[in-house]
């Protein structure tokens, strides 16, 4: 994916995620920093986690 396709990805999840409780978000950002850990930090970071 391109960077800003990545950084779509990544804003698409944090508006979805946007209501869940931390300890789902921080599952979730292990389970794509295993993935990728490019990946986990954008989803961290679009998170503010």
């Amino acid at each position: 994916m391109t960077p800003a396709q990545q950084q779509v990805l990544f804003d698409n999840t944090a508006r979805v995620m946007g209501d869940a409780p931390e300890v789902i978000k921080r599952r979730h950002i292990a389970n794509c920093t295993k993935c990728d850990p490019a990946c986990g930090a954008g989803v961290a970071k679009a998170l503010g986690v």
